[in-house]
């Protein structure tokens, strides 16, 4: 769930401030108890928190109406045998909810489900170390991680909206240890309502997207300034895919995305955040992908290919330092480990592989890589039966009314024909102009690819010309052969990624035409 603006808290839910580690310490309008624990057991669980309710609707639009579509992912995935999360309440609390799911977003692939079970395990760590720890989640919605997390002694501040808290109360009530806040993320209201000194983690899934780019740079300084030595998990989006959201991106035939702003490339992250704040000691990229099926099967394919990474979604966790220069570590994946500068030798021919951080295991980053081209072709695959659909039903109306006009010219719906021809031209020629000016960032990645491929030959070349046996030319070719199939299937799912981004880009125009059309003539 989300926070687009800046909403002040309902000042009746701040009148008291936590001032403490320990749960006997007042909270945000809740009446504590000390919690008792007997030796030997278990801590107990707070008093009951779902408390499903037939039949309730839910007054969202908008950004706020993303929690829904992450609820139903969870207890899709919850309810599998197979499923990566286990997460009873979300199916308890997408059962007492009156929303057509399915037609609005459709049949998950468990994507945001395996994001909330990647972040449920970074905040198992982090209170592996920090027990008594304050976990604060902006733009929470219905999520149900605290409890998944819950070690009896930890303390959860969960931040939304007044409409996302009224409708998250209705389930997930507040207690002595789980406080509530309704405020906008970027009000720092909520700030003054964190005590630091057992350790602060910041979660933001689902969130900055829909921020516009400067309101997250405001916010993540502000989290660095206010919480040294914390720590940071968030989201992000690449930068096509946020153009196509701008362009009106559909999800189903039913639900429109919400514009979503601020899209960065993952080789972009890190540069980013350091530019925006002195204190970012390390960066690690999160496991992020789809659990099972086809973009699971894509990304096995592409096991020794990372370049693709680049442009899919992507999942961050930031640990801010204590001191500013303190600790200025470089990460790039969660399973930390360093590849520094090696070179792979024969007696003629030496490459070096520029230093760099990478994970244990590339399996992730190429899971990334062809998860990104998939998801990029069954984006399109699912925008053209939109298209499809939303065309047949708009024809069928028009003929509909070309008929009655026939037998009645008097009562023919004039403006409606009126306005057949201009449509088509603009959404056309607005299409004709997104193609034009991705024909030439083409042209420009296909010169790109061309110069490193004629440098790489030269490299070659000289380095063949200096072989003094058979054996050593053999093992010059074999590598400059290795190399030259790596580039090759790595540009290919480049140019794949970009080819899926370019066509939805141009069919925006459209398709926004079209199922307009369809809504507007109704069914």
């Amino acid at each position: 769930m989300d926070t687009p603006a800046t909403a002040r808290c309902e000042t009746e839910n701040i009148n008291i401030v936590d001032k403490g580690c320990r749960p006997e310490h007042a909270v945000l309008g809740v009446s504590t108890v000390p919690e008792q624990v007997a030796p030997g057991k278990a801590p107990r669980r707070d008093r009951k928190e779902t408390e499903p309710r037939d039949g309730i609707v839910p007054d969202l639009a908008g950004v706020s109406e993303t929690m829904l579509w992450s609820l139903h992912n969870r207890a899709s995935e919850a309810i599998r045998p197979d499923g990566v999360l286990v997460d009873p309440e979300s199916l308890h609390i997408q059962s007492a909810i009156n929303y057509d799911f399915v037609r609005h977003f459709g049949d998950p692939l468990g994507l945001l489900a395996a994001r909330a079970a990647e972040i449920d395990r970074a905040l198992r760590s982090w209170l592996e170390h920090h027990p008594e720890g304050i976990v604060v989640s902006l733009g929470e919605g219905l999520e149900t991680q605290r409890r998944r997390v819950d070690n009896g002694r930890m303390r959860w501040l969960s931040v939304d909206l007044p409409d996302a808290i009224r409708l998250r109360e209705l389930f997930l009530a507040p207690t002595h240890r789980f406080r509530h806040i309704a405020a906008s993320a970027l009000d720092p209201v909520w700030m003054d309502a964190v005590d630091p000194s057992c350790g602060v983690f910041v979660v933001a899934q689902g969130l900055l997207m829909y921020l516009a780019p400067e309101r997250v740079r405001q916010l993540f300084a502000g989290i660095a300034d206010r919480f040294p030595g914390s720590e940071l998990v968030f989201d992000a989006i690449p930068r096509w895919f946020s153009h196509l959201t701008l362009a009106g991106l559909r999800q189903t035939a039913s639900y429109r995305l919400p514009s979503m702003p601020w899209g960065i490339n993952r080789d972009e992250v890190e540069p980013t955040l350091r530019r925006w704040h002195p204190r970012v000691a390390t960066v690690a990229f999160l496991s992020y992908q789809s659990p099972r099926g086809l973009p699971r099967l894509f990304a096995e394919m592409t096991n020794q290919i990372p370049v693709a990474r680049h442009g899919v979604p992507c999942l961050v966790h930031v640990k801010i330092a204590k001191a500013v220069g303190q600790s200025m570590t470089t990460v790039t994946a969660c399973e930390i480990a360093s590849d520094f500068a090696l070179e792979e030798e024969s007696p003629h021919f030496r490459t070096r592989r520029k230093p760099k951080m990478t994970s244990m295991n590339d399996h992730d980053s190429t899971m990334d890589a062809m998860g990104g081209f998939l998801a990029a072709a069954t984006q399109n695959a699912r925008c053209s039966g939109d298209i499809a659909f939303a065309t047949t039903k708009v024809i069928a109306k028009r003929v509909k009314l070309g008929m009655a006009a026939t037998f009645n010219p008097l009562r023919a719906d004039r403006a409606e024909f009126s306005r057949m021809v201009p449509e088509k031209v603009e959404a056309f020629s607005t299409a004709g102009m997104i193609m034009l000016r991705q024909s030439g960032q083409a042209n420009r990645q296909m010169m790109r690819f061309a110069s490193d491929e004629v440098m790489t030959a030269a490299r070659g070349t000289i380095a063949m010309t200096g072989c003094s046996s058979p054996a050593a030319l053999a093992q010059v070719q074999s590598t400059f052969a290795r190399a030259w199939l790596a580039r090759a299937a790595s540009s290919w799912i480049a140019m794949g990624i970009w080819a899926f981004g370019a066509q939805s880009a141009a069919m925006a125009p459209i398709r926004q035409t079209v199922v307009a059309n369809a809504e507007r003539l109704g069914p």
